[in-house]
């Protein structure tokens, strides 16, 4: 699915799918770090791993991008407003930030919530 304009609304109801499914690969990835940190393996076994991580990653892009969200780094997602995204990095509660579209994740700023877009 390509990437789609979204409301702040629709952007804030489809959140709780977003961080479910971004916790879910970020439980897998985090797992799979720490075998390779805490385990002697062998080096083919060591290689699987390490590619387990890149499936990972690669499989929460996908299911993220089919929901019209844009994936914009390691559990980092845009939601395309129109004029800018609105943006979530793993970790934060809520849809909170924005920025435009040249001004990347430096450029976030709060939402202001009474110019809905």
């Amino acid at each position: 699915m390509k990437p789609r304009i979204w409301t702040l609304s629709e952007a804030r109801q489809a959140l709780p799918e977003v961080k479910r499914i971004t916790e879910e690969a970020r439980t897998q990835f985090e797992q799979t770090e720490q075998r390779l940190r805490d385990e002697i393996l062998p080096e083919n076994v060591q290689e699987e791993q390490e590619a387990r991580l890149q499936e990972i990653m690669a499989s929460w892009a996908l299911s993220i991008m089919e929901m019209g969200v844009e994936v914009k780094g390691p559990w980092l997602v845009d939601f395309d407003h129109g004029t800018g995204y609105y943006c979530w990095h793993y970790g934060e509660e809520e849809l909170s930030f924005e920025h435009g579209y040249q001004e990347g994740f430096a450029g976030r700023r709060p939402i202001e919530e009474d110019t809905e877009i």
